[in-house]
């Protein structure tokens, strides 16, 4: 399958026209990919292969909708816009979540250019991620309706990329416009699936995002947010949890599946 072919069929799955190449065209995509394609770490936790070329995301994300998590989502989407001749890169941040703390590169973004304007794009967040694109415009809040979003400079000279949060805007990582390429992805890739010590291996998480709500789910909790307004659901049985996979998140799984995360990540959490 070549890269062209994975842009046509990726585009028509979310039922996106290649009209005007801007900015609203940009906004469609990530909000629509976001809500689509679940953000999750499942093949990570089943301890399954997670292969980055465009023809495995395709398949895996687009074709048999098992999702996964930024390495994933935002390789097959610069994929995309590369091929329709977009100007972008990818970049790699560091997740620190309002902390002060040295932490490795773990998360996958992509640079885009438009008119001489810089934008991250990231379909590969989850809970507090962004629906559209991020102008790189220091001091600008953007407002997207349901949430708003910063980037500034900290003392190091980092861009911090920012959400408001509780009353005052909050860093969820940093970034850098240095030159990376997809060999310095695989570090970080391989940490994040491999190491034992890796949030993504040693828990249960999975979101799809859209206007004014949000569907995550975090081992023995599921969390839906509308117009900002949390409710809470403690996960009890199998069935719960197949059901939420299977029809909320729906992903293609069979209860066996279900079974051993139940198991493995639910039972442990809610002890």
């Amino acid at each position: 399958m070549t890269h062209s072919q994975v842009a046509s069929a990726y585009l028509a799955d979310l039922h996106i026209e290649k009209n005007e190449l801007g900015v609203d065209f940009l906004n469609e995509l990530q909000s629509k990919h976001i809500a689509q394609y679940s953000f999750n770490n499942l093949a990570v936790v089943l301890g399954q292969e997670l292969p980055l070329d465009a023809e495995s995301l395709f398949n895996k994300i687009v074709e048999r909708r098992r999702g996964g998590y930024c390495f994933e989502h935002n390789k097959l989407v610069l994929t995309v816009l590369a091929e329709l001749n977009f100007e972008v890169r990818l970049l790699l941040a560091k997740v620190i979540y309002n902390r002060d703390i040295e932490v490795a590169r773990t998360h996958r973004v992509t640079l885009l250019t438009l008119a001489g304007e810089d934008y991250i794009i990231d379909a590969g967040f989850g809970h507090l991620g962004a629906r559209f694109p991020v102008k790189i415009e220091l001091g600008l809040v953007q407002d997207q309706g349901d949430a708003k979003y910063l980037i500034i400079k900290n003392a190091k000279g980092e861009y911090c990329y920012q959400v408001f949060k509780d009353g005052d805007f909050f860093t969820l990582y940093l970034f850098d416009l240095h030159h990376y390429t997809e060999s310095d992805c695989v570090l970080g890739h391989f940490y994040s699936h491999q190491h034992p010590s890796a949030a993504f291996v040693n828990n249960l998480v999975i979101c799809r995002k859209f206007f004014n709500e949000i569907k995550s789910l975090r081992n023995n909790e599921y969390h839906h947010v509308i117009n900002g307004k949390t409710q809470t659901t403690t996960i009890t049985s199998i069935q719960q949890l197949h059901q939420l996979l299977t029809v909320v998140y729906e992903l293609d799984i069979d209860i066996a599946i279900s079974e051993f995360l139940f198991h493995k990540f639910v039972i442990p959490k809610a002890a």
